[in-house]
């Protein structure tokens, strides 16, 4: 079948509310650019440039949907002075934490919010680098402005963080404050120099599923830091977020459309929720107003094979290619770094093969 819309034509059709010739395809690959392109993992993260050209390699390569972005789960430590590393070695996967900035309750008291006012903190720095070459190429720009809750996780020594929940209440919500702060400072640089218009944030984290945390401590300790984020794009005249609740948080959900109704946003979130939701609940909380991914168990790419991989996505296209708001093919987490490349192909000829709407 040969397409008739190009990449950035289909993105467009779905993002306005139309039907483009076929169902788009953001396999959310990151680290996997860097192994078909030859580039170290570690040089991926480290340096923006490679990282904005293992990913536009990779995106003219196999045709899809997705454009580069720069975001990584332990994102915040950095940025508040502590130190990460990044993945040179053997079975590593993304940057992670050396030291904390926060370690003591007391450190809480003592970190200050980056202000984006001179040099950039911790990973924006690359994030910018990438922010402009999509930017010189008319790609919108995808910056990581959430989730609080998972970066104060990863900004405080962790197994501490969770007790401070129950022992420390108030202090979880000071830190919570000063995290949430920075995200609105980077949306406030990236929109200003970049313009609203271009943007499209980045939301998400792990550490808010239900396995960590109940749905009443997200509604206390996640949800006012996200809704305020939230309030603030919608200030700014953003149009669109990309949401991605990771792991199980289907006893979040109510608090995901709760967070439109209180900020009265007009806009558009694309939902890329865990292979945990089934994508009927996501079509009937969200499928309204905003765009549905698919969510294929991440895993599935590295074990099986091609033919198994397009009835994956049959599947999922069949359970999501009616939603009123759009729907996207994507697997329900980062696309696996050490997955074959055929496996991307199967992702591409099943949305040929059963997500057409012509």
């Amino acid at each position: 079948m040969t397409s008739r819309m190009t990449p950035p034509e289909r993105m467009a059709a779905v993002m306005s509310g139309q039907k483009p010739d076929r169902i788009p395809v953001v396999p959310f690959i990151l680290g996997y650019a860097s192994k078909i392109t030859g580039i170290s993992l570690g040089d991926f993260y480290a340096d923006g440039d490679k990282c904005f050209d293992a990913q536009f390699a990779s995106m003219r390569l196999h045709g899809y949907e997705q454009t580069p972005m720069y975001g990584y789960a332990s994102l915040g430590p950095w940025e508040f002075g502590g130190k990460i590393g990044f993945p040179y070695g053997k079975g590593q996967g993304a940057p992670y934490v050396i030291e904390h900035p926060v370690n003591t309750i007391d450190d809480i008291e003592n970190i200050k919010v980056p202000d984006f006012k001179e040099e950039l903190p911790g990973g924006y720095k690359q994030a910018d680098i990438v922010a402009s070459r999509c930017a010189e190429h008319g790609m919108p720009i995808t910056v990581q402005i959430g989730s609080t809750f998972t970066a104060a996780s990863v900004v405080a020594e962790t197994s501490e963080f969770f007790s401070w929940i129950l022992t420390d209440p108030d202090k979880v919500h000071q830190l919570l404050e000063k995290v949430s702060d920075m995200f609105i400072n980077a949306l406030d640089y990236f929109a200003d120099k970049y313009g609203p218009q271009s943007l499209l944030p980045f939301d998400g984290g792990p550490s808010e599923s239900n396995t960590m945390i109940s749905p009443q401590m997200f509604g206390e300790f996640a949800y006012p830091y996200m809704q305020k984020i939230h309030n603030h794009v919608k200030e700014l005249g953003i149009h669109a977020v990309l949401m991605h609740p990771c792991a199980n948080q289907n006893g979040n959900v109510p608090y995901y459309t709760k967070m439109r109704e209180e900020n009265d946003w007009a806009g558009k979130y694309v939902w890329l929720f865990g292979p945990e939701t089934p994508i009927k609940n996501q079509i009937d909380a969200f499928g309204d107003y905003d765009v549905i991914c698919g969510n294929i168990n991440p895993p599935l790419f590295l074990n099986s094979t091609y033919e198994e991989v397009v009835e994956l996505c049959r599947e999922n296209i069949e359970e999501g290619i009616d939603s009123p708001g759009g729907y996207i093919l994507a697997p329900g987490c980062e696309f696996p770094l050490d997955a074959s490349p055929i496996k991307v192909m199967a992702m591409m000829d099943a949305a040929q093969m059963y997500g057409s709407y012509r």
